[in-house]
């Protein structure tokens, strides 16, 4: 993952949010319900306090190439998954954002999969072509839901707040 303000914030708020939710589903006994509301309202102020910590934006320049159909990508991992691509007989994308500030951003697309090399880190999961973005872990085909974690072409992480004002 690159290493953006706006991306460490995400992660952050993203655990925040889980630990709020797994509260609610710990499924304490009733003699509990007390101390749990409590510690709920606690997190709750705590998630809503990280939530006004919210970064600017980050303010790299990108420039994203469109799609290069059947291109061979930079990074060896990625180009390692074109070779069994190729074996397979299933054709391939390949973007890649580079920025004002030297990083680059290479994403692997075959179908609905993706696979993307940000910031020395791989991700794998469901690709959306209409979004451009990759929903990590997430595979339809096999059940599989996601982390959760979705990145735009540029590494950055899409979130959204759970949480009602």
């Amino acid at each position: 993952m690159l290493q953006t303000a706006m991306n460490e914030w995400a992660i952050k708020a993203i655990q925040l949010e889980t630990a709020l939710m797994a509260l609610d589903e710990v499924g304490l006994p009733a003699s509990m319900k007390g101390l749990q509301e409590k510690a709920e309202q606690a997190m709750l102020a705590l998630v809503r306090g990280w939530l006004e910590q919210k970064p600017k934006a980050d303010e790299r320049k990108w420039k994203v190439t469109p799609a290069q159909e059947g291109a061979s990508p930079k990074d060896e991992e990625l180009a390692d998954v074109v070779s069994h691509l190729k074996e397979e007989g299933v054709e391939w994308s390949v973007y890649l954002a580079t920025s004002d500030k030297g990083d680059s951003v290479e994403t692997l697309v075959a179908e609905d999969r993706g696979w993307m090399a940000a910031g020395g880190e791989y991700y794998s999961g469901q690709w959306d072509e209409d979004t451009q973005q990759l929903e990590v872990g997430r595979d339809d085909e096999e059940g599989e839901l996601g982390t959760g974690l979705v990145f735009t072409l540029t590494g950055e992480l899409v979130y959204e707040s759970q949480i009602e004002g």
